[in-house]
């Protein structure tokens, strides 16, 4: 398969929307950009719909006519109250996978994160069947994301990849960021699998180029579906002294793959969820 002719992007005015862009255009001809937030300048092949995830019966026109659907969109951040997840990430994650199933689009590609097991401790790296341990609710929204994803693919006969992206972005100043971050021609090399693998039924990756030992993630998934990361986030340091940054593993903060995401409510046992007790 070759990647899909015409695309419809959610949350393309994002951070991962802005970042990749200039690669969607160069891969597919027609891009739809859907975001709440306005996008003033579009480049070729691109056009902007104003549209809020909620709202199914948009979403749905926006996706007429389109081949596959890189799904973005909702709200990032781990203080956000749940009204707003609610809204953004999980009603708009069900609408999207709705409207692709209303258009009889068979893929998607969703925009999952690491904080769907964010609370899980530092030390052997994690594949894509280690247990969910969202650290917020934002977390618990990707979650849903996936098993939606999953449902639709058994349930639909639709083909979708859950993409559980790491940090997206040029402040590499925190050791951590070494181990979950992707350039965004390694993301675009993860969509382009989401949307041209032969017979995917549900699968889940992690978004994260090369990165450094002791690595967070075993990405054996989404090698064996054909990815290999073009950047190495080492070679992307301004800093050097980041190499000798020492994480405290007894916190919250550093001691978990989440980081500041799973200490910003934490009310737990920091023991009992390091594995300490």
């Amino acid at each position: 398969m070759s990647f899909p002719d015409r695309i419809l992007v959610t949350g393309a005015a994002g951070i991962v929307g802005t970042a990749l862009r200039p690669l969607l255009r160069k891969a597919a001809k027609e891009i739809v950009l859907s975001d709440i937030a306005p996008i003033d300048e579009l480049g070729l092949g691109e056009r902007y719909l104003q549209c809020d995830l909620q709202d199914l019966e948009t979403l749905t026109g926006a996706a007429s006519g389109v081949d596959a659907i890189l799904h973005l969109g909702g709200a990032v951040g781990a203080t956000f109250d749940f009204d707003t997840i609610l809204g953004a990430n999980i009603i708009g994650t069900r609408n999207v996978f709705e409207a692709a199933r209303l258009n009889g689009i068979k893929r998607v590609v969703f925009a999952s994160s690491h904080h769907a097991v964010g609370y899980t401790p530092r030390g052997e790296a994690i594949d894509h069947l280690a247990p969910l341990r969202p650290n917020s609710d934002y977390g618990v929204s990707k979650a849903y994301g996936e098993a939606v994803g999953s449902y639709y693919a058994d349930n639909f006969d639709m083909e979708a990849l859950s993409i559980r992206i790491g940090y997206v972005g040029d402040d590499l100043s925190k050791e951590r960021r070494l181990r979950t971050w992707i350039s965004p021609r390694d993301l675009l090399q993860l969509v382009e699998i989401g949307f041209t693998y032969p017979g995917l039924r549900h699968e889940i990756v992690y978004g994260v180029s090369e990165s450094p030992e002791p690595a967070f993630f075993d990405n054996k998934n989404a090698h064996r579906l054909g990815y290999r990361p073009q950047d190495r986030s080492v070679d992307r340091l301004t800093d050097p002294s980041v190499l000798d940054q020492v994480p405290d593993l007894n916190s919250i903060e550093e001691g978990v793959v989440g980081g500041g995401f799973a200490s910003a409510n934490f009310a737990g046992d920091v023991a009992k969820v390091l594995g300490r007790k």
